[in-house]
């Protein structure tokens, strides 16, 4: 690559960069919280000759409760010649090692973020949007926190570019890289599968040959879940039985359709508690997938006929309103008594950040009839949000989409003046739809019910 066109490359991964490592320097030592203690106990065993096993204090062991992803990256990061005198998730040395491996994965988030916008839109979109994620709050955070999304972001980046890649030219080398990109992506998430299928639709919406692009989306689909195959298979061989990816799956169902009554409403509540009291005392893994999918279809069931009404205005309210993963880190001392200046930094544009955001993106959904650049992000958003309805929501659940959303932000500022012009009927009303659901139900929710504990 020429030195003129490798320089803006090399300087956004420079502003990135640098952000990132700047605010965990100057934060650290930045405690871990809930399931990053799982992903490090996990890594550790994997480093050590162990396997992908968790032990929980309650429940016992676990062997397929999450995917196996991200605790295989991290565990590239443990040193086995370090004597384990503690837990590794204790020691502070272990996980501030880890915790700065994640400014590299948060720095190429962002040149994928930019590369997204430059094959969407276009190039001024691209470096528009890159900028964006360089200084988001959500997404310098995550850069050093340990829960999967900063890689499974950019795992999930990656299989968008070559999904809309082989919408442009396409060819089999484009279908097999998006299947592989989107397979490896669920072995980190699930929810890749979803996004897979929904760029699956959208090559054959788009597509001139109906069923030419069938074959190729079939055949990326296949190739996607081929990849999982081989892990599902340990599933089988270590439980007896199908499992599929993890375990988790099931227990965010019941978790999340553990509605109260009748604040059906609220976060969280005595029903909720209860399940958790259950699922926790259970001791064996196989047991506890099987309480969690009872309880779930029991409580679907019980919820009807207004249980999609509940879900969706609770569900979109907890993934949509403005609370953040930093409020809670802050919130739980993971920062200290008096959080460093940069932590108290991101938590105060936390909130106007995500209203901007989310506000700009809504509006260039909506102008993006182009191309089906509407239609990719409706399929896509609409996908994973059907999917929290379903089961659970909270905020942390949004930052994997966080680098598309700055793609089509980009996109409404560069449009400006003209992206009223852009927007047609339908662009109008959903783009309505979205900032009078943002503005008027998930902002009030959050002012009324307060963020997550």
């Amino acid at each position: 690559m020429p030195a003129r066109r490798l320089a803006p490359w090399l300087a956004l991964a420079l502003l990135a960069g640098s952000v990132r490592w700047g605010a965990f320097e100057t934060a650290q030592p930045v405690a871990l919280l809930g399931d990053e203690n799982y992903y490090v106990e996990v890594a550790d065993n994997l480093a050590r000759g162990r396997g992908h096993l968790y032990v929980g204090q309650l429940e016992g062991e676990a062997r397929a409760w999450r995917p196996p992803g991200h605790a295989w990256l991290l565990s590239l990061g443990i040193d086995t010649q370090r004597p384990a005198r503690e837990a590794p998730e204790l020691d502070t040395a272990v996980v501030a090692r880890l915790q700065r491996s994640q400014i590299w994965l948060g720095t190429a988030l962002v040149l994928l973020t930019a590369a997204l916008g430059r094959s969407l839109f276009d190039a001024r979109s691209g470096w528009l949007a890159g900028g964006l994620a360089a200084l988001y709050p959500a997404l310098i955070a995550h850069s050093h926190y340990l829960w999967s999304e900063t890689w499974f972001s950019v795992q999930l980046l990656a299989a968008l570019w070559a999904a809309v890649k082989t919408a442009e030219r396409p060819g089999p080398a484009g279908v097999v890289a998006t299947g592989l990109a989107f397979g490896v992506a669920a072995l980190t998430r699930e929810q890749a599968l979803v996004a897979a299928a929904a760029c699956g639709l959208w090559w054959l919406s788009e597509a001139d040959g109906r069923r030419a692009a069938l074959v190729r989306a079939t055949a990326m689909l296949a190739l996607a879940f081929a990849v999982t195959l081989p892990w599902m298979a340990r599933n089988h061989t270590s439980f007896g039985r199908w499992i599929g990816i993890s375990t988790v799956g099931w227990f965010a169902a019941a978790e999340g359709n553990s509605l109260e009554s009748p604040e059906w409403w609220r976060r969280r509540g005595p029903v909720q508690g209860q399940f958790h009291a259950d699922y926790f005392s259970t001791r064996n893994e196989g047991e506890r997938l099987d309480l969690a999918r009872e309880h779930a279809i029991a409580r679907i069931v019980a919820e009807q006929p207004a249980w999609l009404f509940k879900k969706s205005v609770r569900n979109l309210a907890l993934l949509a309103n403005p609370d953040s993963v930093v409020r809670t880190k802050v919130r739980n001392g993971a920062y200290g008594d008096r959080p460093a200046a940069p932590a108290r930094w991101l938590l105060a544009a936390s909130t106007p950040a995500w209203l901007a955001l989310a506000s700009c993106a809504a509006l260039g959904i909506a102008a993006s009839r182009a191309g089906g650049r509407r239609l990719l992000a409706v399929l896509l958003l609409g996908a994973v949000a059907a999917l929290h309805i379903a089961t659970n929501a909270t905020p942390r659940f949004r930052v994997p989409w966080l680098p598309l959303l700055c793609v089509y932000a980009a996109h409404a500022v560069w449009l400006g003046r003209g992206l009223f012009a852009r927007l047609d009927r339908r662009g109008l009303a959903g783009a309505g739809i979205a900032l009078v659901f943002l503005f008027g139900v998930a902002l009030p929710y959050y002012w009324m019910w307060g963020g997550r504990p």
